[in-house]
């Protein structure tokens, strides 16, 4: 049966016996046969490939296992001949160089001992095998003090310890040597590089991630390879060795509590001595050669898989092309269609000479012309005389390189009005020659963003004329106010110093001093004012001088003394000589006037103010002040840094200013290329830092 486009219909009650779910069965059943085979092979060869692994490791460690035992083998019979040389011929004066040349000798005709000595029941050396005798102790060595307080007279195998003439890792081998009585008379002892195995075991093949080691039947190392020195001393785990004691020899196949990484490994345990030899080998070593055959059996059987799956999808497609065709095309051209009627850009195909062949309705509401009335005219017909030199230019770059281009330009309304609009193009090329075949444009009208646009230029030029206007008062009327306040400063100090004769009334002094100080807090508040402006309107310069630090921090410190003073507050300076910036010098200065001020000002009586200067990780200038004062919230320190904000609190409304300290300090410092930072802590104190950069540093102490 076919449906009305012509496809063919499965019977309702029986999909399976549609030709696609036919072919897709069979495919399916072609596939499996493959993968089956190399997954039961794959397991197969893998459990094999994992019992040679275990049969490798487990000669292996039973080779290393008698290695070990005939190494250590020799120097249990030298050093049980020496002990017997001991007690048969003494350690005297005719004895001792009897006892030497026989140590000499073993030595010598050994190729795995490195020393032979005998200590006597102090841990001092009698005689070695070493051309001269040692004459330190070795009373503190483990191995000592376990046959000074132990009867035991067997070997003992003692972990590695460096050596105090060679300075090199050894395998001590020791006895205890008695007197007669029984009692303790000292240690025989046989040294065994640990490069004697280390060398041996690097020379064996158990993979890149592979270990050999050789234990104490307490869990202590020996010897490891690969050699790293800190696992000598390392502890080990207590669950292996344990596994050890139940069960003399075996394996393990797990995850390595060490490295996280599965290994195949085997110990065995010496018969005649407390020794552990391991060997352990990675998993993916093992397995590195079944890795690579399952690799090419898979790689066989998916592209066997492969070419069965596109025979079928092949098949699938022929079948289902005509009708997926058709669909699409019917939805393609719905969806353009809907979008085109639906968007409120202007969707727009063009000719390369710009001739439209296509408009959406959408140009009603963006040009008031209907879309039959433009179909067949030049895009350029519409636009301002003034902007089409610009559209001309995007045609040109989309005939070139360039396959998109947007323009704003001016476009007529049918009511003859002007509109703002955004015309983004997009060539379509031919696919054969590369020339332009077709050209789609989006058109938008962004009148409304232009109108905002011209709206804040308006503003900020408003804003910078008032602005200008702002800074020109207040450096006006700064003039304007210092010059009658320098008079009135100047003949009220001649009156408070009665340069002319006595004033008659001691009030008066007390006045004209009262006159003095407003008049020069008054000066202060208008300089304040005159910089501020001068900044804002970009007009203050700072003229750039070798400054001496510590003599800028002193003056400060020295002007606001008597300020300090009258607070009860102490101010104290931290500031290193031989500290030389590049500055202006009244100008840090001032910075420093108004931190000490704004610290004495805010602290309460009996509090502390610091002034410091170090240097930072970036090798900058930092001038620190810090108080014990009231402290600000956040809040409070964000309004502090406003220029004549000023912070609202019981100490504040008992103190004059403009609020322009930290304020004009910052902008200071920024001047001399630096930043400024306030961190403050309520009820606690503030510290201000002033960042003044490494570029300005002239000197430095020392």
């Amino acid at each position: 049966m076919e449906d009305k486009l012509g496809r063919q219909e499965t019977p309702k009650g029986a999909p399976w016996r549609s030709p696609t779910a036919l072919i897709a069965l069979f495919v399916l059943l072609a596939c499996l046969v493959p993968v089956g085979f190399v997954t039961w092979h794959a397991w197969q060869s893998r459990a094999a490939a994992i019992s040679r692994g275990f049969a490798e490791a487990e000669d292996l460690v039973l080779a290393l296992s008698q290695h070990a035992a005939r190494t250590f083998a020799e120097p249990n019979l030298i050093l049980q001949d020496a002990i017997e040389h001991v007690e048969n011929d003494g350690m005297g004066p005719e004895g001792l160089p009897r006892l030497h040349r026989l140590l000499v000798n073993h030595v010598n005709a050994s190729r795995v001992i490195r020393e032979l000595g005998i200590l006597d029941e102090r841990g001092y050396w009698r005689t070695s095998s070493l051309p001269e005798r040692p004459t330190y102790s070795n009373a503190d060595r483990e191995y000592f003090i376990y046959h000074r307080d132990n009867p035991d007279t067997r070997l003992r195998i003692n972990t590695p310890l460096l050596g105090r003439v060679s300075g090199q890792w050894i395998i001590a081998l020791t006895r205890r040597i008695e007197h007669k009585d029984g009692s303790f008379a000292g240690v025989a002892l046989a040294a065994i590089g640990t490069d004697y195995f280390q060398t041996f075991y690097d020379t064996l093949s158990v993979g890149a991630l592979g270990h050999v080691a050789l234990y104490r039947d307490d869990a202590r190392l020996l010897v490891r390879r690969p050699y790293v020195e800190w696992h000598l001393l390392a502890d080990r785990s207590q669950a292996f060795f344990e596994a050890t004691r139940r069960q003399p020899a075996g394996r393990f196949h797990g995850v390595s509590v060490y490295d996280g990484i599965i290994r195949l490994a085997a110990w065995h345990t010496l018969e005649d001595f407390p020794l552990i030899m391991t060997v352990s080998r990675a998993e993916g070593d093992v397995l590195a050669a079944w890795y690579s055959s399952v690799q090419l059996d898979m790689a066989v059987a998916g592209a066997a898989s492969c070419i069965i799956i596109l025979l079928g999808a092949l098949s699938i497609t022929l079948l289902r092309r005509r009708i997926q065709a058709e669909t699409a095309a019917a939805e393609a051209g719905r969806q353009y269609a809907m979008i085109a009627e639906a968007a409120t850009d202007v969707i727009v195909r063009m000719n390369p000479d710009g001739r439209r062949v296509y408009i959406s309705p959408a140009c009603r509401d963006v040009l008031g012309y209907e879309p039959e009335e433009l179909l067949g005219n030049n895009l350029a017909d519409v636009v301002h005389p003034d902007d089409r030199s610009v559209l001309q230019q995007a045609f040109a770059a989309l005939r070139g390189e360039a396959a998109r281009s947007t323009v704003i330009y001016r476009g007529r309304h049918r009511n003859g009005h002007y509109v703002w609009l955004e015309i983004a193009f997009r060539a379509i090329n031919d696919p054969e020659t590369g020339a332009v075949r077709e050209i789609m444009a989006s058109t938008r009208d962004i009148s409304a963003r232009k109108l905002a646009e011209l709206q804040l230029a308006r503003a900020k030029d408003a804003a910078e004329i008032a602005n200008r206007a702002k800074s020109n008062f207040l450096s006006g009327m700064s003039h304007e106010l210092r010059t009658p306040l320098n008079a009135i400063i100047g003949f009220s100090e001649m009156m408070q110093r009665e340069m002319f004769g006595p004033l008659g009334n001691t009030r008066y002094a007390g006045y004209a001093t009262d006159i003095k100080r407003s008049g020069e807090h008054l000066l202060e508040l208008i300089n304040d004012i005159l910089d501020h402006a001068k900044i804002e309107a970009g007009q203050l310069e700072i003229h750039d001088d070798a400054i001496e630090i510590v003599e800028v921090v002193d003056f400060a410190v020295h002007m606001l003394a008597v300020q300090a003073e009258e607070a009860g507050v102490t101010v104290e300076s931290d500031a290193r000589s031989g500290i030389r910036l590049l500055g202006d010098e009244r100008r840090v200065r001032q910075i420093l006037l108004n931190l000490l001020s704004n610290a004495v000002k805010y602290t309460p009586a009996g509090g502390r103010v610091l002034v410091q200067a170090s240097f930072d990780s970036n090798d900058d200038l930092v001038l620190a002040v810090s108080d014990t004062g009231i402290g600000m919230t956040d809040v409070e320190q964000q309004r502090a840094l406003q220029p004549f904000a000023q912070i609202d609190n019981e100490r504040n409304r008992n103190k004059q200013g403009t609020g322009l300290g930290l304020a004009l300090t910052r902008q200071l410092a920024e001047l001399h290329g630096g930043r400024l930072k306030l961190t403050s802590i309520k009820g606690e104190g503030t510290v201000v830092w002033v960042y003044l950069p490494a570029t300005r540093i002239l000197a430095r102490p020392g």
